[in-house]
């Protein structure tokens, strides 16, 4: 074993190449080195590698390496220069340390380095320093070198867009994906929707940027906006800050892009600072939308309100099919009617009403949050404690964590047997798995006194005025919001082809409930209420009321 000189050899950058430090001439200098040795060699080639992390995740070769020193196989070691094994100061002070504990010879072009002398110590300790300083150098040059080509109209890296390729590394048109690009303004112009457009795309066989058969929304609706095809783009330095305008081949007539972008503003129903303003058609307030879902795939229903025809309900998956067409997450849907407004509206109403009017379940909710007894509601101090156990928690977790990266560091240093580390591990990982489960507990358990504040706030608009639920003065908001606070969701599914199933199912147990004195003949014993079912079916012909 101590007549083996292990080569290590590593590049990260090109122009490590053409100064002259190859793989192949770091190999070549360590072989020629092992010969002037009397030793045999290996060669440890870790490839195109970056040396600025402060860890060994992205260098598995050089790993394997220090595990053999540590296991006492590596008694020499080659390397062109020591930068060759890290710039950052902390991973080359370990390796240093892992070198010196096990008596490994360091050996160079220069000549062999014992690393337990002081002196030598000192120097290469120095020289370390030198080569992140000069690395900090090289990330600083590269930078200003790109903004420099930026500044001259070259390509700031990456995939060119969508119309262009690379020549030079300048944007140049591809004449091919130009008629595409035109074809897409072109149609939007026209008033052809996103999907439209994208089915033609589909149909033609024409692939993204990254050969995907399938344009997104997201990808043709940024294609509409992409400042290229004018002329022009912009790059912002993250660094300094600065934002840099680069003129480039311009694809597209200034007329068309004009054109497509005020149809953008229109059809995104205009917008006023980052606000989106309505139009006529979502001036309408649907008493339903948002309880309302699909039996038959999950979706929401949608509104579609007409003013001389009949006014619908419609799953949306049917009407927004084309979100998820051609992916695998698209599902057909097996909803075969529309469901009016008028009537639905009028039979979820009238049997929402009718159930809470008879709740005992509610009554008593009403009474208890109004009378301010008995609340199930946390105060203010246990939500503090609660938040303030839950931050001590994290800190404990982040503690732990910290403790697992420092405990894994000492067997790779050498300073604790890694038997022994592994056993603390699995004890702090075991350990950070409860302190997560407690931080998730504590979690759902101010997510819940939340949810119950909100609930005694709706009690109190409306709990007091649940007499009046059909007088007029209950507008369509405040009803909306009423329904809002005791349904949580009303599946619709088709049961034939006249008719629906409406299943509403209540925030709490309202359905059926019961009133019972604990003693009927001594009523000052106090009641229970017997808690009913959380739902209720309505089905419907054609929308004609029949009770289940």
């Amino acid at each position: 074993m101590t007549d083996i000189l292990h080569i290590y050899t590593r590049v990260s950058t090109s122009s490590q190449e053409e100064e002259g430090t190859s793989l192949e001439t770091q190999l070549e200098l360590g072989v020629q080195r092992a010969e002037k040795l009397g030793m045999d060699h290996k060669v440890w080639n870790e490839g195109g590698r970056s040396s600025s992390k402060d860890d060994l995740s992205n260098r598995p070769v050089l790993t394997d390496l220090l595990q053999k020193v540590d296991d006492g196989e590596v008694q020499h070691l080659y390397v062109w220069n020591t930068d060759r094994l890290s710039r950052n100061l902390n991973t080359w002070g370990m390796i240093r340390f892992k070198l010196i504990k096990n008596d490994v010879t360091l050996h160079t072009p220069t000549g062999k380095q014992v690393l337990s002398d002081p002196q030598t110590n000192l120097m290469l300790g120095i020289l370390s320093e030198i080569s992140q300083y000069d690395n900090q150098l090289r990330t600083e040059r590269f930078r200003l070198g790109k903004l420099k080509r930026i500044r001259q109209g070259g390509w700031m890296g990456g995939p060119p867009p969508y119309g262009y390729s690379l020549d030079n590394s300048k944007l140049v048109p591809n004449e091919e994906e130009q008629k595409w690009v035109k074809h897409i303004f072109e149609s939007y112009k026209n008033g052809d929707s996103i999907d439209e457009i994208r089915t033609q795309l589909l149909k033609n066989g024409v692939v993204t940027r990254r050969g995907n058969p399938v344009w997104s929304h997201g990808s043709i609706d940024k294609l509409l906006t992409n400042s290229h095809y004018e002329g022009y783009y912009t790059y912002t330095d993250k660094k300094s800050g600065d934002t840099i305008r680069i003129v480039c081949p311009r694809l597209l007539d200034p007329s068309l892009i004009k054109s497509v972008r005020d149809l953008r503003e229109k059809r995104s129903y205009g917008k006023t600072g980052n606000r989106r303003t309505k139009t006529s058609n979502q001036k309408y307030t649907y008493l339903l939308t948002g309880l309302l879902v699909c039996g038959h795939c999950g979706s929401l229903y949608g509104g579609n309100y007409k003013k001389t025809q009949t006014s619908y309900y419609s799953c949306l998956q049917k009407t927004h099919k084309f979100k998820t067409k051609y992916t695998d997450k698209h599902v057909v849907c097996g909803s075969n009617r529309n469901i009016r407004i008028d009537k639905t509206d009028e039979v979820v109403w009238d049997t929402v009403v009718d159930i809470i009017s008879k709740s005992h379940t509610f009554k008593e909710t009403v009474k208890t949050e109004l009378l301010g007894k008995n609340s199930y509601k946390k105060s203010s101090s246990e939500l503090k404690k609660l938040q303030n156990k839950q931050k001590k928690l994290k800190k404990e977790v982040d503690d732990v964590t910290d403790s697992i990266v420092n405990s894994e560091s000492l067997v790779l240093i050498g300073k604790r047997d890694k038997v022994e580390i592994e056993r603390i591990v699995k004890n702090l990982e075991e350990h950070r798995l409860s302190l997560e489960t407690q931080i998730e507990e504590i979690s759902q358990s101010l997510l819940e006194d939340q949810q119950q504040r909100r609930w005694v706030d709706w009690v109190k608009e409306f709990g007091n005025r649940i007499d009046k639920l059909n007088d007029p003065d209950f507008t369509i908001e405040d009803r909306k919001k009423f329904l809002e606070g005791v349904v949580n969701k009303i599946l619709v599914t088709n049961n034939d082809v006249r008719e629906h199933e409406l299943k509403i199912e209540f925030r709490l147990p309202y359905v059926g409930d019961k009133f019972e004195y604990n003693d009927p003949s001594n009523k000052s014993k106090g009641y229970t209420i017997k808690k009913g079912r959380k739902t209720k079916k309505v089905v419907t012909d054609l929308l004609k009321k029949t009770i289940g």
